[in-house]
């Protein structure tokens, strides 16, 4: 762990978040008994096996044994550092993050809080430079944008010539800023280009993207190459803008492009967002959807755009929960967001919107544009292509809708037959969902009963003397044991966050996933009792042949073990 935030902190932070909200709100839960289960998100399967306990509030995959806490969530799946997962956790408190005094960064940390100098310096720079510039500045007006919007997004200008942007060059050359050549001479990888400053979530210039002026002049959209700040595929144009501006969002329209964005912006248009020159993924659907749950998705109704508008589909099935709601919206051809909303302005452009199509429309006439519905083979082939689309949606009422659509659509209704080409009469056995058979020892029951009710390991003694009992396990039993007596109120994740990067923390979490063999919760404690005392006569008798096995090899035992030889036999049971 970090030293620069107070574990009594981080502690108090995990016992107040809920990680089933952390989770769910990016990668959908159902609850099954006590615990909730997805498939799981760190490799690839077909049936659940990734638990998420809301009483111990950690996750266990049975299949590939990832396991953590929602901070431990937040660095693999949103690829988060530790201290910005601690950050993220304590903003949607509302909370601030305390750092300890004294404690500098480590050195990666404080050659990223350069390179972030860096960009914000460069942003400066070029916004600078765009006051200074007439023929950008008139680039920007005839485009039709006003100055405020200019400023709201912070466009720059980047010069002519090779050694304009000034700095560290160490960490220009990181970010991408500089480009440096064989010979070891570095020039700027902007030239004669508005530039449009990318912020990350918390509002950080992390890139540029750079447009031409010139049309003579290529590439027409240059970005920044990615850099330990800037992940393009992680990323969306807009985000922070918007969220700073609208309060109450109501929908958001995904653009191709950073001129869309602004020239939205300029007509009154202020939620929306780019991706960065890729198809957008499901990691940003998903930050999107944790936003607001209306998405439009805007495309040129070229081949171009279809193609891009089914990617997105592809990408946002999986994200289908409760009250989300993907649209897409096709301009005509030849147009896209910016010159539709320029040339006929925003009540034309909000009447589009109103006409757009729902995920489930633009599915079922993009698919029946493949499959002859009106034949039997037809029929069978349109389910087929449905059927891989179908079982991605984790909302079971969205697939009632559609099995509805497809009777109203092929003028049938659904009969067992198409429901086992949609995969629907094959349910997932309840193996898929519960944790596998355990053996129960009493050291690993033990372990697991302390786990489950931390504050046992309160009212029992430190058992050291099993310490050398040779019982496998016992010396994990003792350690956890002493964590307890050290912090009795200790709670079950930052029990296992004791454990982070030992050689027994994937053990811990996959003990702690398992349910003990107990009917109820008061019975815990009884149980507890019997594994200890189990552990105790285990122990008894280890050292019961000891003792013997020295007498009968002729030594002499000390008075101490004499002793201890008369009170092991009166115990003896």
């Amino acid at each position: 762990m970090s030293g620069r935030v107070p574990r009594a902190f981080i502690d108090d932070l995990l016992n107040r978040v809920d990680i089933v909200e952390v989770i769910d709100a990016r990668l959908p839960l159902k609850k099954k008994g006590r615990e909730y289960w997805a498939c799981c998100p760190f490799h690839g399967e077909k049936t659940a096996s990734f638990s998420v306990s809301s009483v111990k509030q950690f996750y266990h995959c049975f299949g590939c044994q990832k396991s953590g806490n929602a901070l431990g969530f937040l660095m693999d799946y949103d690829h988060m550092e530790f201290v910005e997962a601690i950050e993220t956790l304590a903003q949607s408190l509302g909370i601030e993050v305390p750092y300890e005094q004294g404690n500098a960064p480590p050195r990666p940390a404080q050659g990223l809080d350069a390179m972030y100098q860096a960009m914000e310096q460069s942003a400066e720079y070029y916004q600078a430079q765009l006051k200074q510039n007439q023929p950008a500045i008139d680039y920007l007006k005839n485009r039709g944008i006003s100055g405020q919007t200019a400023k709201n997004f912070a466009i720059g200008y980047a010069p002519p010539g090779w050694n304009n942007i000034k700095g560290d060059e160490r960490w220009l050359v990181e970010t991408g800023m500089l480009i440096r050549k064989d010979d070891g001479k570095q020039y700027d990888r902007f030239r004669h280009r508005l530039m449009f400053p990318i912020r990350d979530r918390r509002g950080r210039c992390i890139a540029f993207g750079g447009r031409v002026i010139d049309p003579a002049d290529n590439p027409k959209y240059l970005n920044s190459p990615e850099s330990p700040l800037f992940h393009k595929s992680d990323e969306i144009y807009g985000l922070f803008e918007l969220k700073k501006a609208v309060t109450n969002i109501d929908r958001i329209f995904i653009t191709e492009g950073y001129m869309d964005v602004v020239a939205l912006a300029e007509h009154g248009v202020l939620t929306a967002v780019a991706t960065l020159g890729t198809a957008i993924n499901n990691r940003q659907i998903e930050a999107l959807f944790r936003v607001c749950k209306n998405l439009v998705f805007c495309f040129d109704g070229d081949a171009a755009g279809k193609q891009a508008a089914w990617r997105s589909l592809e990408q946002c099935l999986a994200s289908l929960k409760e009250g989300r709601l993907a649209r897409f919206l096709f301009l005509p051809e030849g147009q896209d967001p910016d010159s539709y909303i320029s040339e006929f302005g925003k009540e034309s452009f909000d009447s589009q919107v109103e006409q757009a199509s729902t995920l489930t429309a633009y599915l079922f006439d993009s698919l029946l544009k493949e499959c002859n519905i009106r034949s039997l083979e037809g029929r069978a082939q349109f389910l087929d292509r449905l059927r891989p689309y179908f079982e991605q949606i984790p909302l079971q009422s969205l697939k009632d809708q559609i099995l509805t659509e497809v009777e109203a659509r092929l003028g049938q209704q659904i009969d067992s037959r198409m429901l086992r080409l949609l995969g629907e009469d094959k349910p997932a056995p309840r193996a898929a969902i519960r944790a596998p058979e355990q053996h129960w020892t009493p050291t690993r029951l033990a372990i697991n009963l302390l786990l489950k009710k931390p504050a046992l390991g309160a009212s029992t003694g430190t058992h050291n003397e099993l310490a050398d009992s040779g019982i496998p396990g016992v010396d994990l039993l003792l350690r956890i044991l002493d964590i307890l007596h050290e912090e009795p109120d200790i709670s079950t994740q930052n029990l296992l966050a004791r454990f982070s990067g030992d050689d027994h923390e994937t053990h811990l979490y996959k003990l702690a996933a398992m349910e003990p063999p107990v009917e109820n919760d008061e019975s815990l404690e009884l149980m507890f009792a019997d594994c200890l005392q189990s552990l105790q006569k285990q122990y008894i008798h280890h050292r019961q042949k000891q003792l013997i096995a020295k007498l009968q090899s002729g030594e002499a035992l000390t008075e101490a073990e004499k002793s201890e030889h008369r009170k092991l036999f009166a115990n003896k049971t």
